[in-house]
Formats: C-alpha cells, sequence, structure tokens
C-alpha cells in the first residue's frame, strides 16, 4: 500500500472502498478534506 494511504489510515481516517471495473475495487482513505487511494485489487469469487 502507498506511504500516504497508510498514514492516512494509521491517523483514524475514514475508509470507503470504491468498485471499479472488471471485478476489482480500491480503497480510499478520507482524513481532512484530502483523499489518499491504496492498490487496486481483484476481487475474490466465491
Amino acid at each position: 500500500m502507498p506511504k500516504a494511504f497508510m498514514n492516512c489510515v494509521r491517523s483514524g481516517g475514514r475508509v470507503r472502498r470504491k468498485k471499479l471495473s472488471g471485478g476489482r475495487y480500491i480503497n480510499l482513505c478520507f482524513k481532512g478534506g484530502k483523499s489518499y487511494a491504496g492498490e487496486a485489487k481483484k476481487a475474490k469469487r466465491k
């Protein structure tokens, strides 16, 4: 994960998951009016 994203999570930022095309998703952290993106990942199939 990107360093800025991890710092946001550690400092109590709000984490949300956004769906992307192709069954992928990305976690976003919001703190202080800014957003920090994590890595895009592929969702596991059941």
